[in-house]
């Protein structure tokens, strides 16, 4: 009797199951890498500030070591005008961040890319020449102005070397054309970006105010002058409560969450914090100046021009390209408003 051969059970063929991705139209992938452009530009900006931090609370702090009354009249000079520079550097950085906040209500656009990317050759080729004098100072201090004046140059010639070469080979590749609608928690995470961009620059400048009460350069201050710096600590102060304050709201009250109304208080005390800044900054370069020049119609002249500068930066100048921007966007509005009618 012969075998019956077993049949082998037949595998069973699988269904796929419904794909049940939602599929990324090509609007949105337009949408998505102007995010993600908008992110990386903030993200820059960040990174300059880091390092304009450090020159920053260098510069303010330099006339109340006890070697500074020992410089010549132009090394002084010149530490006088890195101060100026450095912070007009520090004012072009932290002005995209306000920027995006009053013009573009913290969206992703083309417009605010481009701003970044223009406004950060100026910023480097002031930071480079800051750094260059610098430089030139501590060399000379070290081994003399030939040295000093080598090492300003070198430096110079690196950092404008390096920073603008890539303007050499720019390419534009995969530019958005238009802009799209931005993500709530895209929009979320600009807001607290912003806020890391400027965070830097004040809290070099807290540690700063609060170290020199202790020096022996500051106790020597007429008294005016030194309630002066107590504004300016307060102002400073005042800005760096606020700037954390948005990550203690997103925490604590949202629960790290995407809400809108987060979203816009952060927005607001953004801008509460530069103008704050803006003021102790102005108020701190009348002390500083006085200290390097002992001279209070200079001192007066310069805070008030960086109070000017910085307020314009951050607060005037991107009002008035909002208030633009609506003007220029109503009469559409109204004529199709008036073709429905």
């Amino acid at each position: 009797m012969a075998k019956r051969r077993r049949r082998r059970p037949r595998a069973r063929r699988r269904t796929r199951a419904p794909d049940r991705r939602r599929r990324t139209p090509a609007s949105d992938l337009k949408a998505v890498s102007l995010a993600n452009q908008t992110k990386t530009a903030l993200d820059e900006s960040r990174m300059l500030m880091l390092g304009a931090q450090i020159l920053l609370g260098f510069q303010f702090h330099a006339p109340f070591q006890d070697a500074f009354a020992a410089l010549s009249r132009l090394e002084q000079t010149l530490e006088l005008i890195v101060v100026a520079l450095i912070v007009l550097v520090v004012g072009l950085l932290i002005t995209p961040s306000a920027r995006h906040r009053i013009v573009e209500h913290g969206a992703a656009s083309i417009a605010i890319n481009r701003f970044i990317t223009s406004i950060m050759t100026p910023t480097l080729a002031l930071f480079a020449v800051a750094l260059a004098v610098d430089l030139a100072i501590a060399g000379a201090l070290i081994a003399g102005w030939s040295i000093g004046t080598a090492a300003g140059l070198a430096g110079f010639g690196f950092a404008i070397g390096l920073w603008g070469a890539p303007a050499a080979y720019q390419r534009e590749t995969d530019v958005p054309t238009s802009n799209e609608k931005t993500p709530l928690a895209a929009k979320i995470d600009y807001v607290l970006t912003d806020a890391r961009v400027v965070l830097p620059g004040a809290q070099a400048l807290l540690g700063f105010q609060l170290s020199i009460v202790l020096t022996e350069g500051f106790r020597c201050l007429p008294v005016q002058v030194k309630l002066i710096h107590g504004a300016a600590l307060a102002f400073v102060a005042l800005s760096t409560i606020v700037l954390i304050a948005p990550a203690a709201f997103h925490r604590l009250v949202y629960a790290g969450g995407d809400n809108p109304r987060f979203q816009v208080l952060a927005g607001r005390m953004l801008l509460v914090a530069t103008f704050c800044l803006a003021l102790g900054l102005a108020a701190e370069m009348y002390v500083v100046v006085f200290k390097i020049a002992a001279n209070r119609s200079l001192a007066t002249i310069l805070a008030i021009l960086s109070g000017s500068v910085l307020l314009g930066l951050w607060h005037l100048w991107p009002w008035v390209l909002a208030r633009a921007r609506q003007r220029a966007s109503s009469p559409r509005s109204d004529a199709s408003g008036g073709g429905v009618g």
